[in-house]
């Protein structure tokens, strides 16, 4: 048994280092475009201001990352404070998921400032803003939530790095130095630990994404459409659904991948696949009553916006979103709840692919019209991202893909140990 869920450990194959390779290209084109970004400056972008977008797909990777980032440690946090333990098995893919995830939502805010160096001038004077500035308790989460969630990887994992110190002698450096106080026998003491740990990460993830993230953008009364206060359950809902979305994908490839049918049951599938299209669907009333605020009582300027999303220059990417993205893969997710003979996992994978993919779009669609139609009587902007920022985000996502990767060969994605 432990030598099927070692097998990413075992040894690579040609196809590893194929994915590898393909990914180090888009990573080296990522490289070449930053550092032409960084002696060349943001002209390089399609961004601009007062008439444009100020922001565009780095925001939009931003606030999709912190997103994504969120499901998968509230996964395995919920494993162990409601004691699901039939979840159990892909609580580690999620933890990964958080901590790779948050490193990208960072990586996304160094390519959106312009001047990465400028990033420490918002730790230098932290203090100074505390209280006042959402952007402030925006870096106080995001730093907590990633400790956190680094703490909590550090305490699951330490019985499996014990087992795999023991069975790959070459690498036994590398886990005794991560086996800090290691003693045999400390399974209670850890799980003890991490129960409060997951109550403290549940209560974050709130904080963070129904939270400062939304304030983000919900507490800026300048941009049109984004001063609500459906901002906190609109994000939290996104976030949750689309992270939620995401581990279903990777279990299940990687499932297929190493034959792990035994270990990821379809009950998994169906379960994750139930919460996804309710979220999905309560998202969608959300924004219902986004549109219906836009249109009833709301300003010129945020008028405009809903004319722009509902049959304006937007609408050809708005409507296809709720429709295909979102609402049709959410009721086939409940239909399979309500008739399990309809079940089967491949379509929740696309039905889940189909939302990620929506909520990539929908993020876009709250960053970007805002600043096209600005409160000031400047005219109408418009936004299309330049190649440079095309590559940029193309890139971010090899990363993250080849840092989740590389993780698997040296260290177990499952709890071996558990199993």
């Amino acid at each position: 048994m432990d030598e099927r869920l070692l097998q990413p450990l075992l040894g690579s194959d040609r196809t590893f280092y194929i994915i590898a390779g393909i990914l180090l290209v888009p990573i080296g084109w990522f490289v070449y475009c930053w550092v032409l970004q960084l002696t060349k400056g943001l002209s390089v972008t399609a961004m601009r201001t007062p008439v444009g977008a100020a922001m565009g797909v780095y925001i939009t990777n931003f606030v999709f990352f912190v997103g994504i980032a969120h499901g998968g440690i509230a996964i395995a946090a919920a494993t162990r404070l409601f004691n699901l333990t039939r979840f159990r098995s892909i609580a580690r893919i999620g933890e990964v998921l958080t901590i790779v995830s948050i490193a990208m939502a960072g990586l996304s805010i160094l390519l959106d400032i312009g001047r990465p160096d400028r990033i420490f001038h918002m730790i230098r004077y932290w203090p100074e803003r505390v209280g006042w500035s959402p952007l402030t308790w925006d870096i106080t989460v995001i730093f907590t939530y990633f400790a956190l969630s680094l703490a909590y990887l550090w305490l699951t994992i330490r019985k499996d790095l014990f087992l795999c110190a023991t069975r790959f002698p070459k690498r036994r450096w590398l886990y005794k130095a991560l086996l800090i106080g290691y003693r045999p026998g400390e399974e209670e003491e850890i799980e003890r630990l991490t129960w409060w740990l997951s109550l403290a990460i549940v209560f974050l993830v709130v904080m963070l994404s129904g939270g400062v993230v939304a304030w983000l953008f919900g507490l800026i009364s300048s941009r049109p459409g984004w001063f609500s206060a459906l901002a906190g359950p609109y994000f939290l809902t996104a976030a949750i659904a689309s992270a939620i979305a995401a581990v279903i994908v990777i279990a299940a490839l990687l499932r297929k991948v190493f034959n792990w049918e035994a270990y990821i049951q379809p009950q998994i599938f169906r379960g994750l696949g139930i919460i996804v299209g309710l979220l999905t669907l309560f998202y969608l009333y959300l924004t219902l009553a986004e549109q219906l605020t836009f249109r009833y009582a709301g300003p010129q300027a945020e008028t405009t916006i809903s004319d722009m999303l509902l049959g304006g220059q937007l609408a050809p990417i708005y409507l296809p979103t709720l429709l295909v993205g979102f609402l049709i893969p959410a009721l086939w997710l409940l239909i399979q709840a309500l008739r399990p003979r309809m079940f089967s996992i491949t379509a929740t994978i696309i039905a889940s692919m189909t939302i990620l993919i929506g909520f990539w779009v929908k993020r876009f669609l709250i960053v970007v019209p805002s600043f096209l139609r600005p409160y000031l009587p400047f005219p109408t902007g418009t936004y299309s991202p330049s190649w440079v920022e095309w590559s940029l985000m193309i890139g971010v996502f090899a990363i993250a893909i080849l840092l989740y990767m590389l993780f698997m060969k040296l260290f177990p994605i499952m709890e071996v140990s558990e199993q």
